[in-house]
């Protein structure tokens, strides 16, 4: 029994460390963002209630949460590694939000991102490289879509949000 026990137990750790590297290898590690710079997002992106925002790799979720309770807007977060997914469904029904907020194990490069009116992300440059052809052909033309940290290569942001030497660049694009 105990080796049934055993086996289950590294099956476990293996699928968890599996999607951390696959969604670390895919779009990015999961690196928390400080409220006051989700705060800033949330601002440039200038929501407004029942608007639809997508947040690719959401990680524990803090973003949309954040994005609900300021704007009143519904969220949708994608997320491949199981831990964070776990601590975002867990945090969204906490926090009461759980009717304005979907949480999806889904990689969020096979998503239909078309219906988004913003979509945000903190993800690698390798990541924003691989995205850019995407969010050409599917950010529609009233959305817009945040980086933080990394710019799409080859679009030139409408907007480059940097208030101090110490804050990180948030990057803002509109579809066209």
């Amino acid at each position: 029994m105990s080796a049934i026990i055993e086996i289950g137990i590294f099956c476990i750790l293996a699928i968890t460390l599996g999607t951390l590297v696959i969604a670390t290898l895919s779009a990015a590690p999961w690196v928390p963002l400080f409220k006051k710079d989700i705060r800033r997002m949330i601002k440039l992106a200038e929501l407004k209630p029942r608007q639809l925002v997508y947040d690719l790799g959401c990680g524990d979720g803090r973003i949309l949460i954040e994005a609900v309770k300021q704007c009143g807007v519904r969220a949708v977060g994608f997320e491949l590694s199981i831990i964070p997914y776990l601590i975002a469904k867990i945090r969204v029904r906490l926090s009461g939000l759980h009717k304005m907020i979907d949480i999806r194990f889904q990689d969020f490069f096979s998503a239909d991102l078309s219906a988004a009116d913003a979509i945000l992300c903190f993800l690698t440059p390798y990541a924003m490289k691989k995205l850019e052809p995407k969010i050409n052909q599917e950010l529609k033309t009233d959305a817009c879509f945040l980086t933080y940290a990394f710019p799409l290569p080859n679009l030139k942001p409408q907007i480059k949000d940097k208030p101090d030497p110490k804050t990180i660049t948030i990057f803002l694009y509109r579809g066209e």
